[in-house]
């Protein structure tokens, strides 16, 4: 899935998170986590319905756990033009282990709760 840009307002400080991310590890179990993405615009942001089928696209990816933060940086940069792009993956547990990936620019993500989800 191609990730596409819109044009918007430079200077808009924005901030995208999804709970539904899932790709496959190399033994071919799923991850599941969240993501969240923050950056300043620098007059371009993602394409909203792009960003959902990238994100959905994943679940075709098989990737090491460690390398999925740097995978979701590297697509975005390549679409958009950012200086302080931040990427935060907080992956569910699996064998007891939670993981907490960043890259990028570092910053606390804003955790809200899904109020459509039942």
């Amino acid at each position: 899935m191609i990730l596409q840009s819109k044009n918007i307002k430079e200077g808009t400080k924005i901030e995208y998170s999804s709970k539904e991310l899932l790709f496959l590890a190399s033994s071919g179990q799923p991850y599941r986590g969240s993501l969240y993405v923050k950056f300043t615009s620098q007059g371009e942001t993602l394409d909203l319905v792009s960003f959902k089928k990238y994100i959905t696209s994943l679940r075709d990816k098989t990737l090491n756990a460690e390398d999925i933060a740097y995978e979701i940086y590297e697509s975005i940069k390549s679409v958009i033009k950012v200086d302080d792009l931040g990427i935060i993956v907080d992956l569910s547990a699996r064998g007891g282990l939670q993981q907490r990936l960043c890259f990028g620019q570092e910053f606390t993500p804003v955790i809200k709760n899904n109020i459509f989800q039942i």
